[in-house]
């Protein structure tokens, strides 16, 4: 008689240690926070305002493709200048009561009574607003000058074999899913997005001309974001979820011999900073690892069970040959 055939093992990856390439992510993420030019972008995002959500509005309604808006002399202060014969954006600025410059005081007491000159009580600077007025601003595109300093993320240029097989496996997988996956010209992508997850069409849109190395890297990104439910009932804020989502990428990239971290190291530090920055990739390890593995899991082929015995029709035939 034969002896027990087994099916060959399927030719894969070697799984990688993620808590090893969490461990990397971390230290990526404080090298770049402690380094000279993200002390720069800092300084210089500072200076930009927070505006209100009107405000938002009426900026989109004049200029639709508007990124970064700051007054004429924001702008000088950040080595720029307007470009002449540009129209500002018109917002509206609140106009605040004048602040006394020096506490009112209360009479002098009696000779004789031994009290202190007391001041009284304070303006309540949180006032509303007694009026508005407009204003104007004008978008970075509006001026020329000294670039703006930029968080150090890198985009990936490369065009790796690892990016263009990995790519292959996440184009099934989303259409395993469920996910449309859509290709649009960079100008038609909200705020020069490289890729954006759409939870209510269920669908991916990618950026069009992207390196192969950061097309796989931003399809794995956005396939996180659906793994991790992010805009479908699960909704741990924006800097978690782009923390989760990018540590994923990392880690699934990683396995299939694609590193990223050019790029993901500066990409967590930028939406982390206000939230810790290594300290939340420590706190979201678990949901990258776990969401990490079912979408590599989901990605290999699927194994025949193996059995004690495996008939092949060799087999088979041999056995009859035997009677």
């Amino acid at each position: 008689m034969l002896g027990v055939i087994l099916v060959a093992a399927t030719d894969e990856p070697a799984r990688v240690d993620a808590q090893a390439l969490l461990r990397r992510l971390e230290e990526g993420v404080q090298s770049v926070m402690s380094s000279e030019g993200w002390r720069s972008f800092l300084t210089a995002q500072a200076k930009f305002h927070s505006y209100s959500a009107g405000n938002v509005l009426l900026i989109l309604a004049q200029n639709p493709q508007a990124t970064r808006v700051a007054g004429f002399h924001t702008w000088r202060d950040l080595g720029r200048n307007v470009k002449k014969g540009e129209h500002g954006i018109a917002i509206l600025a609140p106009v605040f009561p004048k602040r006394e410059q020096e506490p009112r005081m209360e009479p002098e007491p009696a000779e004789g009574q031994g009290e202190e000159r007391k001041p009284a009580v304070a303006l309540d600077s949180s006032r509303l607003p007694v009026r508005f007025r407009v204003a104007h601003v004008f978008d970075v595109s509006q001026t020329e000058g000294k670039p703006l300093p930029e968080p150090p993320v890198h985009e990936l240029r490369g065009g790796s074999a690892a990016a263009l097989g990995l790519t292959v496996k996440l184009m099934a997988l989303a259409q395993a899913e469920g996910l449309a996956v859509a290709i649009q010209p960079p100008e038609r992508m909200p705020r020069g997005a490289k890729g954006y997850y759409d939870p209510l069409q269920g669908r991916i849109v990618l950026s069009e001309g992207l390196a192969p190395d950061q097309k796989a890297k931003t399809l794995a990104h956005e396939l996180a974001h659906h793994r991790l439910e992010h805009g479908r009932g699960r909704a741990p804020g924006r800097p978690t979820e782009e923390a989760e989502a990018e540590g994923v990428a990392f880690v699934v990239c990683a396995h299939y011999g694609l590193d990223t971290s050019d790029y993901s190291f500066g990409y967590v530090a930028n939406w982390s900073r206000d939230e810790g920055g290594p300290a939340l990739v420590k706190q979201v390890s678990a949901a990258i690892q776990g969401a990490a593995r079912d979408m590599i899991d989901g990605m290999e082929p699927k194994k025949t069970p193996v059995t004690s015995r495996v008939r092949t029709a060799q087999v088979r035939e041999a056995e009859a040959l035997e009677r």
